[in-house]
């Protein structure tokens, strides 16, 4: 079971990841705001991966914890936590000289779901139906 979340987790991680740049990509040549002082290959990476790792540590524990009914729990939770972290990026303040700083939270919002998007679209590969954990 820890084996088989550690892998689901890297693989959300890594599709969360891809699917940041790609964002990230379009957002730029749409509107020509160029955060990448702030947000790049890096701290995407790092914040995608780290994030579903702790994700996956989460849904092990809650169906260790809770045979029963720990992946519900656990979708509500995670569902929850990431509509909370929009609110990080919509309250912080960049410095001076960022060009557009108002387009800031159009870039990073979306991502803050990327991650449960991630998770949720690669399950089936990780665990069957019926199977619970």
């Amino acid at each position: 079971m820890v084996k088989k979340v550690f892998f689901w987790s890297i693989t959300a991680g890594t599709l969360s990841t891809i699917a940041c740049l790609i964002y990230d990509r379009i957002y730029f040549f749409a509107l020509s705001a160029d955060f990448s002082k702030l947000i790049n290959i890096g701290s995407l990476t790092g914040a995608n991966l780290i994030g579903c790792l702790l994700v996956g540590a989460g849904f092990w524990l809650l169906n260790r914890w809770l045979p029963k009914r720990g992946e519900l729990v656990f979708n509500l939770i995670f569902s929850m936590l990431s509509f909370a972290s929009v609110a990080f990026p919509i309250s912080v303040s960049l410095p001076l000289e960022i060009k557009h700083p108002e387009l800031f939270p159009g870039l990073i919002v979306p991502m803050h779901f990327f991650p449960a998007i991630a998770w949720y679209t690669v399950r089936p590969i990780f665990m069957r139906p019926g199977n619970g954990a």
